[in-house]
């Protein structure tokens, strides 16, 4: 079992003080053997079965999922972009060409997803920040459902069908002080009252630098 947490390489992150500086990407390897291990492989610290549909995956096809270092953060309506989750797709016809020949020479395939993580918030983070992101990018693969909540599999390849999902609960803490929570804000109250599967703990056997130090 691989518990130690990785980190980008020395002297990758990008310096933010230095304007002619641009972003740089990586291929995070070790990143994903490490997820693999500790979340999508039964009897890791951070295993979670909400995820089994991609480790099912993972376990016949490692090239399902890459995950991918940014050497900075991106910045969408003025936050700062930490990790994302992307469903692979191309258009256009050269387009299409370059772009798989970029993840072909990052991977040496092209995945079905792709996570990709700021390596100047993985440098300086704590585990918890650092595990909790990883988490919420695992979240983003999803996969399709019937009414009673079962996966729905593909009748031609037999896999899960999957999706790139959105989060379960999206609404301004405005508009819940002027119109109170809706039943999603409530559930999310509900779950947060109870005490989480992962304490501080297992996360320091699970990616600590203590193990490390």
């Amino acid at each position: 079992m691989n518990n130690i947490r990785p980190f980008p390489p020395l002297g990758f992150v990008t310096d933010e003080d230095d304007e002619d500086a641009f972003i740089k990407f990586m291929p995070a390897h070790e990143l994903k053997s490490w997820v693999f291990d500790n979340w999508l492989t039964a009897g890791g610290p951070f295993y979670n079965p909400d995820h089994e549909h991609v480790a099912e995956l993972l376990h016949d096809d490692f090239e399902f999922l890459s995950f991918l270092w940014a050497s900075g953060p991106a910045v969408s309506k003025k936050q700062k972009v930490l990790g994302i989750c992307e469903k692979i797709s191309f258009r256009g016809v050269w387009a299409k060409e370059r772009q798989q020949e970029q993840m072909r020479a990052w991977f040496g395939h092209v995945p079905n997803y792709l996570i990709t993580i700021d390596a100047s918030f993985a440098e300086q983070a704590n585990d918890r920040d650092f595990c909790r992101l990883i988490e919420h990018e695992l979240y983003h693969i999803a996969a399709e459902r019937d009414p009673d909540g079962e996966i729905i599999y593909s009748t031609s390849t037999g896999l899960p069908k999957h999706y790139l999902g959105g989060h379960d609960v999206e609404v301004f803490h405005g508009e819940i002080r002027q119109w109170g929570a809706d039943k999603n804000v409530q559930r999310l109250v509900e779950i947060a009252t109870n005490t989480p599967f992962i304490h501080e703990n297992s996360i320091a056997s699970g990616c600590g630098n203590c193990l490390v130090k």
